[in-house]
C-alpha cells in the first residue's frame, strides 16, 4: 500500500507515513465537512467525517481499531494545517477550523 508524508504544523520538520487510502478517505470527508466562511470545532468536524463515512459505506475494516479514525482525522488535520489548506480560529479553545479562503 503506498503512503503519504504527511506533515504537522506544530513540529514543521517531522514527516508521519499514512497509508495513501486512508488518507484520502479522510481529507475527502474533512475538506468536503468543513466550511470556507464560518468556523467548525474539531470534535464537530470528526462527527462529520465519521458520518461521511458511513454514507459512502467506507468498509469498517478501513479503520478496524477504536480511536482510529480520531487519529487520522487528527493526522490529516494537521497535514492540512501544513499545506495551508485548512487554518484554525486563532486563540481559540477547543480547536475551530475552516477551509482557507
Amino acid at each position: 500500500m503506498s503512503t503519504v508524508q504527511a506533515r504537522n504544523v506544530n513540529h514543521p520538520e517531522h514527516r508521519e507515513n499514512l497509508k495513501a487510502e486512508k488518507y484520502g478517505v479522510i481529507r475527502e470527508a474533512m475538506l468536503a465537512a468543513l466550511p470556507e466562511d464560518d468556523w467548525m470545532s474539531f470534535a464537530d468536524l470528526e462527527d462529520a467525517v465519521r458520518a461521511r463515512l458511513k454514507d459512502r459505506q467506507v468498509p469498517a475494516q478501513l479503520f478496524p481499531k477504536p480511536g482510529s479514525v480520531r487519529w487520522y482525522c487528527k493526522a490529516v488535520q494537521l497535514d492540512l494545517e501544513a499545506r495551508g489548506e485548512i487554518e484554525r480560529q486563532p486563540k481559540k479553545s477547543p480547536l475551530h477550523l475552516r477551509r482557507r479562503r
